[in-house]
Order: C-alpha cells, then sequence, then structure tokens
C-alpha cells in the first residue's frame, strides 16, 4: 500500500482495537444492559456522524494538512436542514453537502493560493461559517420532518441503515486510498510534497481535493444528527472537531501527513462512542468524559510522535 506495508498499516490499528477491546469487556462485566440490542443501535447510530466527520479529518491529515472548520460545517448543515426540509423537503440534503464541500473549497483556496497555514485558515474558516450559522439559527429550533429519522434510526437494531452507511462509505475510502491514484497522491504529497511534485503530483489540486471531501463529510454528519435531534443546532458541532482529530491521531494517521489507515480510525472511532457509552452506562460523571478523551488524545499523539511514513523503515 502507498502508505507503508500492508503489516505496518495493520500495526498502526492496535492501539485503537486494544481500547475499544478494552471498553468492550470492561462495560459489558459491570453494565447488564451493555449488550442489549437497543444500547448497540445506540453506539451504531453515534458511530455514523463521528465517523462521517473523522473520514474526512483524516484525509485531509494524510495529505500533511488540519482542518479545524469539520465541527462549524456540522452545525451550519444542521441549520439547513432545520430551515430546509419544511420547504424544499429532501432537496436540503444536498444543498447541505454542497456548501459544505464549497466551504472545503475556500479554506483551500486561503491556503493553496494566499499561502495562509492551514491551522490559521480552517480557524478563520470556523468563525466565518459559525457567525453564518448564528444569523441563519441563533438557538437550537426548526424542523426535520419525522419520516427521515423513520427512514434512518426508528428500526432500533444494531444492523440497520447507520451501520450499513458507515460499511459503504468507509469501504469505498479504504479502496480509493489504497488501491487508487488518487490515494497514493494523498500519501506522497503529506509524505514528501517536493518529491511528489517531481513525479508529478500537485499538492495544490490535493488540498483542493481533501478539504472538498472534508467538507463535505463533516456536512454529511451534520445532516445525519439533525435527522437524528429532528431540528438544527447552531452549536451541536462544537465536540466534533477534536473528537475528529482525536480519532484520526489514535487511528495511526500521522499529524505531519503521509501515514495513515481507515480501518484504525473507524477503530478510533468506535472507542471514543464507547467511552461516551461507558460513561453513561455506569452513571459516572459526564464532566470527566472530556479529561478521559484529552488523556486518549495526548497518550495517541505521544506513540505516533513520529508521525511520518518513513518511520517504519
Amino acid at each position: 500500500m502507498p502508505s507503508g506495508s500492508i503489516r505496518f498499516n495493520l500495526l498502526l490499528t492496535l492501539p485503537a482495537l486494544v481500547l475499544v477491546t478494552t471498553l468492550v469487556m470492561f462495560t459489558a462485566s459491570l453494565s447488564d444492559s451493555f449488550l442489549s440490542a437497543s444500547n448497540l443501535s445506540n453506539l451504531t447510530n453515534r458511530v455514523l456522524p463521528l465517523g462521517m466527520v473523522a473520514l474526512g479529518q483524516a484525509l485531509v491529515l494524510m495529505a500533511g494538512r488540519i482542518d479545524l472548520s469539520v465541527g462549524a460545517i456540522i452545525s451550519l448543515s444542521t441549520a439547513i436542514m432545520a430551515l430546509g426540509v419544511p420547504t424544499v423537503g429532501w432537496l436540503a440534503i444536498p444543498a447541505a453537502l454542497a456548501v459544505g464541500a464549497i466551504t472545503g473549497l475556500f479554506t483551500a483556496t486561503g491556503i493553496v493560493w494566499v499561502r495562509i497555514n492551514p491551522l490559521v485558515m480552517s480557524l478563520a474558516t470556523a468563525a466565518i461559517v459559525k457567525g453564518v450559522t448564528l444569523l441563519l439559527l441563533p438557538r437550537p429550533g426548526g424542523q426535520v420532518d419525522y419520516e427521515y429519522y423513520a427512514a434512518l434510526f426508528e428500526a432500533d437494531t444494531p444492523l440497520g441503515a447507520p451501520l450499513a452507511i458507515v460499511i459503504i462509505v468507509y469501504g469505498t475510502f479504504i479502496i480509493a486510498t489504497g488501491w487508487t491514484r488518487f490515494g497514493r497522491s494523498i500519501y506522497a504529497a503529506g509524505s514528501d510534497p517536493r518529491a511528489a511534485f517531481a513525479r508529478g503530483v500537485s499538492g495544490g489540486l490535493i488540498d483542493f481535493k481533501v478539504f472538498a471531501l472534508s467538507g463535505a463529510l463533516a456536512a454529511l454528519a451534520g445532516v445525519f444528527l439533525s435527522i437524528r435531534i429532528l431540528s438544527g443546532d447552531p452549536l451541536i458541532g462544537d465536540s466534533y472537531t477534536l473528537d475528529a482529530v482525536s480519532a484520526a491521531i489514535l487511528g495511526g494517521v500521522a499529524l505531519k501527513g503521509g501515514r495513515g489507515n481507515l480501518i484504525g480510525v473507524l477503530m478510533a472511532v468506535i472507542s471514543l462512542v464507547l467511552i461516551n457509552n461507558t460513561f453513561n452506562l455506569l452513571q459516572l460523571d459526564t464532566n470527566l468524559q472530556a479529561i478521559a478523551k484529552g488523556l486518549i488524545f495526548v497518550l495517541a499523539l505521544i506513540f505516533f510522535m513520529r508521525g511520518r511514513a518513513g518511520d517504519e523503515q
């Protein structure tokens, strides 16, 4: 695979896989309801939005960039759904996705053409998007028709539509990043931009592609969240930015780019959702969740500190 040997890529998933296994065993031993159909369904429902935004973040990080606007895009997407569904129906969904992709292209434009640092540019984009969202929807409200919820979540089974969507989307991107020119270009640009350019890979074009995908996937996460809460919320995406970066890093994606494994990212997403679920089922202080996630993020950074594609050499 472009990012290193298959064996090395599988090793990148181990920290997240170990964490998932530990959390499952720990919580199942202390809570009888953990393995119930309703709780497992709740887990897959929560994996769905975080999985989408973490996937987009992982693609950006693989290319050697970072996108801190994803949380704001999620919130804007819920506002578009809440205000758009009552007037234009299902067309609000492609509208939200288009706005997310355009927002990503805006961020990439500042990075590629104006040469603004990705972290600074994505923060600026986040501020702009948050302002627009609050103008559209100053407080939680609006309405998303129940028929959307019924189609996506009402089955209340872990083997329902949310799980199928996660498998299809991740399966598609695992193939795309592992066995296509597009994936090889992302890894090459993130690993060594100059060497990639010498081989005909345009770093600027890769930036536009990954940021557009990140924006669209964040908007998709917002669509799912709005359907689940049947409304919009201008602040609902705030916590997803750190969670998305944490999932990508814990999943083995290097902050400096050029290395990553989407299977590991999915395992990391599951582990973060399991942390929330464990705290809720065991009735632990929910204020400690942020501390736990922060510590896991720091540990993941330390574990993958060396972070470039050639580290396994």
